[in-house]
């Protein structure tokens, strides 16, 4: 917003001074001598803030002032005067007569200093500033006003009620059943949204509201997360809602789901490799993986898109060997320095490969061509390498008989340069060599030198690479006859052959007519390079000027960027084949990461395997990108996200799947710079944890512990050797136990005990029963209304605390082995805490005299008949020796004890028949209860107050 609509004040807007012309503009009809005086009282009458905002104040000062500059812009002539007299006088006004009544008024000195001092200072600043000061209070008492009336409206429209709230907060970390708080709601008429529900609904109603977007809602299972030990959640958030553009309704939606179940089959058939990937892991068997990764994509179709991916898994395959072990490169590539022999020799086998691929690759078109066009291109007798390549060279250079390109030298009818550079081309150099020997006299009158240097060429023992004394007398011939290239004459594949064999004018790398393509550009990229151990070596006795490298390239590229090669942003396979080639895995898995997910993670899983990828060892936010740089300046990848958000499409509806690919993290866990490798056993280690955790599958996963104590083993269990744990003391202790803990601290109880029952600590599993139950006793409020009123206490759902708690010590008391690891104390403080809910039950059922043989089985309260102070002390001192949980509901057993005696007594006293028997009950009950209020004396500082002053109460009633 601009600076002047900010100060201009509102449409609409009037100001106290425009309000008052207006009025006085209808009031000057009355005779001359009371016009003023009924100006004043019209003014009085005026309103005043009708609207609640502020008004905007001129002084008299700055009104006199006003009024002069509009006299001075006004300059009136005297013809004007005299019309405007006429005027007034018509109207019955006097205007000699209100002259000199305005001649009588007379200002006090103050107001003349005013009025002198404001002439002097900048007037119009002033009003600005006023006006913009009057204007800026007004809103903000509107506002002010707007925040009144939504307060007003939230207290008239939203009802609270702390003891649902409760339940609500009870309810999310599983203290009370599911559906009470709910119910306790529904008779308090209270909308089950509540203000949470209102708030959720706001976005909600938002997004349906939007125009043009489409919104499918995915069912996924609800799971609260944090972040994990590393600082960041290695799984990411699972999959929930999508959204499309909306640009065609229904069949929008319809070719939405088409595209998903294309990608589910996509998915399924990458897993079934990763799968098979994996078996032969455990069985200690290598496995052609990027042949079967090949396969697989080549069966997705035929469009340009899919025939790319799948040519970047052959590409892959010529860089590496099929007999390639696990891990193979991943010294030489990831922790060794470029300069290293080991990094030279790298970066040699890349270039080899990639230089390879191309070759073949271009060998295959003219295959394909003289296939497609027999006719044109007159193969005939025998189909050699060399008869192949005449006859593609016919294809592309001759039309009835003539050879239309004007600048090739023809020799016996044969373009011979296109010739031998075609065979180079397609990586026949052999076949080129003895072409031209064959062909010797030919050369003997064009370039008597080239054989020679051809033949030091392909027969150099460092592959690709002349002899120093040969180096230097080609580029001497190649400065003084071919460097300067006429296009009309000189032959362009000539100038190509001798530019790539010796390396020539490097600062120039293109070769014109000839290198048309990327892929051919490519290829003399890779012909020309040569990395060596050392950074100052002179390579074929050129300057180090002259030098090109691997990393010269590579910055080339990044520098070029996607733009170049993929302008139009509708063929991305171009650049990521580029950044293959040039082995800049990383920022290739990066680049296609965001056309082809799927693709690109199954690719950075192969390269992983083999070694072939540097991976990033901070832990990053979760927002962060997945590619970084080094220390050395060579990126480096987040494996580990990728992989582990791969799985959020199936990790839930295929865990074994997810297992599968969460056990790949650890292919990085050999890594010894700094601590990567075992950097990254956590983060596998971790990732399944929470796999754990969110799918809640806990037997299939982690497997199961039968009655008899014996185990049944899980999915990871059985992967054990993949994730690098040697033992099932170890599993335990680094999955399940762990997971377990997580679980713990989220609140989610019952996942803890089984987890921690699945880890084998079953001494554990008493400790958070007990901490749970003795929780769940404490919540419910006790009082006499909720007594036959079929509210239980929450102990009654599938999941509640005492049903678990039976459950499993059901379990262990049925195994002894399994019984010895629990302590002695906390078996007893279960078999306390279930007497105290078989009290309270009995109690809520109003079977008083049960619920006082289940308060005396717990043993804490003074139930006996006798008057033994001393005995009284005994348990009062035993008090701080209680569990906790146990100690935090001895009030509520009083309570208990208490009541049901009061009820007791109270039924025998209304009884119509009275005997000696009766009456000695009701002295048992009284002496019983007696005791119980002595114990109360001695630990009422223990036990909230208002607990005391109710047992006090009930005694009176006795």
């Amino acid at each position: 917003m601009s600076a002047t609509a900010t100060t201009a004040p509102p449409t609409g807007f009037t100001t106290s001074n425009d309000t008052a012309t207006a009025v006085a503009a209808t009031t000057l009809l009355p005779p001359a001598a009371s016009l003023l005086d009924q100006l004043l009282e019209h003014t009085k009458s005026l309103p005043r803030n009708v609207t609640g905002l502020g008004t905007i104040q001129l002084g008299i000062g700055e009104i006199s002032s006003q009024a002069r500059l509009l006299r001075e812009r006004a300059a009136p002539s005297s013809d004007g005067d005299t019309k405007a007299h006429y005027l007034l006088a018509g109207s019955g006004i006097n205007a000699e007569d209100i002259a000199q009544d305005l001649e009588t008024v007379t200002l006090p000195t103050a107001v003349e200093t005013t009025v002198a001092s404001a002439t002097e200072t900048d007037i119009a600043g002033y009003l600005r500033y006023k006006r913009e000061e009057n204007i800026i209070a007004s809103i903000e008492e509107s506002a002010k006003q707007t925040a009144r009336k939504f307060d007003a409206f939230v207290s008239a429209n939203i009802r609270l009620d702390w003891n649902y709230e409760k339940l609500l907060v009870c309810e999310h970390f599983g203290l009370v059943p599911r559906g009470t708080a709910s119910k306790l709601g529904g008779e308090l008429g209270i909308a089950t949204t509540g203000t949470r529900g209102a708030v959720q609904q706001l976005p909600a109603s938002s997004a349906e509201a939007t125009p043009g977007r489409t919104r499918v809602q995915l069912a996924t299972a609800t799971g609260g997360w944090k972040k994990s030990s590393l600082g960041r959640s290695v799984l990411g958030p699972a999959s929930g809602v999508l959204e499309f553009a909306d640009v065609g309704g229904v069949d929008t939606v319809i070719q939405q789901q088409q595209m998903g179940l294309l990608l589910q089959n996509r998915q399924q058939r990458y897993a079934a490799v990763i799968a098979a990937l994996n078996n032969c892991r455990l069985e200690r068997r290598s496995m052609p993986l990027i042949p079967e990764m090949a396969e697989v994509s080549k069966s997705f179709g035929t469009d340009t898109r899919t025939q790319q991916l799948s040519d970047s898994w052959t590409m892959l395959a010529c860089v590496i060997p099929p007999d390639s072990a696990e891990r193979k490169f991943a010294h030489d590539y990831s922790e060794s320095a470029e300069d290293s022999p080991e990094g030279v020799n790298m970066k040699k086998l890349i270039i080899r490969g990639s230089r390879h691929y191309l070759e073949m690759q271009f060998f295959n078109l003219v295959e394909s061509d003289i296939a497609k066009y027999p006719q044109e291109a007159q193969l005939g007798g025998i189909p050699s390498v060399e008869n192949k390549i005449l006859a593609y060279l016919k294809l592309r250079f001759l039309k009835n008989g003539v050879w239309m390109k004007q600048n090739l030298q023809i020799v016996n009818n044969v373009p011979i340069w296109a010739l031998i550079f075609y065979l180079f081309r397609s990586g026949h150099l052999q076949e080129a060599l003895d072409y031209t020997l064959q062909n010797e006299g030919y050369f003997q009158k064009i370039e008597r030198t080239f054989p020679i240097y051809l033949k030091a060429y392909v027969k150099s023992e460092d592959e690709r690479r002349l002899p120093g004394d040969l180096a230097e007398r080609l580029q001497a011939e190649f400065n003084h006859h071919i460097r300067v290239y006429d296009p009309k004459t000189d032959d362009p594949y000539k100038y190509a052959l001798y530019k790539l064999i010796g390396r020539c004018e490097l600062n120039r790398k293109n070769v014109p007519e000839v290198l048309l393509v990327t892929e051919d550009w490519m290829w003399a990229q890779l012909m020309m390079i040569q990395d060596t151990a050392s950074a100052t070596t002179d390579v074929f006795g050129v300057s180090p000027a002259e030098r090109y490298t691997l990393l010269d390239l590579r910055n080339m590229l990044v520098q070029l960027g996607a733009r170049h090669f993929n302008p139009r942003g509708s063929n991305p396979g171009v650049y990521f084949q580029v950044l293959l080639l040039s082995g800049q895995y990383e920022r290739a898995i990066h680049y296609i990461y965001k056309y082809h997910s799927v693709d690109a993670v199954h690719f950075a899983i192969a390269l992983a395997y083999y070694g072939l990828l540097r991976v990033s060892a901070e832990a990053s936010s979760l927002d962060s990108d997945l590619l970084t740089v080094d220390a050395q300046g060579r990126p480096e990848i987040d494996y580990a996200r990728l992989v582990g958000y791969y799985t959020r499409d199936f990790r839930r509806k295929d865990p074994q799947i997810a297992v599968d690919y969460l056990s790949l993290i650890c292919l990085c866990g050999d890594l010894k710079v700094g601590d990567k490798g075992g950097q990254y056993l956590r983060l596998c280690h971790e990732s399944l944890r929470e796999l754990v955790l969110e799918t809640r599958d806990f037997a299939s996963l982690l497997g199961d512990v039968r009655a008899d104590g014996t185990r049944v083993p899980g999915i990871i269990e059985q992967k054990m050797e993949l994730i690098k744990i040697s033992n099932e003391q170890e599993y335990l202790r680094t999955i399940t136990e762990q997971a377990a803990e997580q679980a713990d601290q989220d609140g989610r109880t019952a996942d803890a005990v089984l987890l921690y029952h699945l880890s084998e600590e079953y001494d554990v599993v008493v400790v958070i029963i007990n901490k749970t139950l003795g929780e769940s006793l404490a919540i419910a409020d006790l009082s006499s209304d909720e007594v036959g009123a079929g509210v239980s206490m929450s102990l009654a759902a599938a999941e509640d605390p005492v049903q678990l708690a039976r459950n499993m010590m059901s379990v262990y008391t049925n195994n002894g082995e399994i019984l010895r690891k629990v302590t002695p104390k906390n078996r007893e403080a279960c078999a306390m805490l279930l007497h105290i809910v078989d009290a309270r039950r009995a109690y809520e059922a109003g079977r008083w005299e049960e619920c006082l043989q289940f308060v005396e089985s717990v043993n804490v309260l003074p139930m006996e008949l006798t008057n033994n102070t001393g005995s009284i002390r005994r348990r009062a001192q035993q008090f701080g020796g209680l569990d906790e949980s146990v100690a935090r509901n001895v009030p509520m057993l009083l309570v208990l004890a208490m009541d049901s005696f009061v009820r007791i007594t109270r039924d025998m006293d209304a009884s119509a028949y009275g005997d000696a028997t009766r009456n000695k009950k009701i002295g048992e009950l009284r002496t019983r209860a007696k005791n119980c209020m002595i114990y109360a004396g001695m630990i009422q500082y223990r036990m909230p107050r208002e607990v005391y002053g109710r047992l006090t109460r009930m005694e009176t009633e006795l």
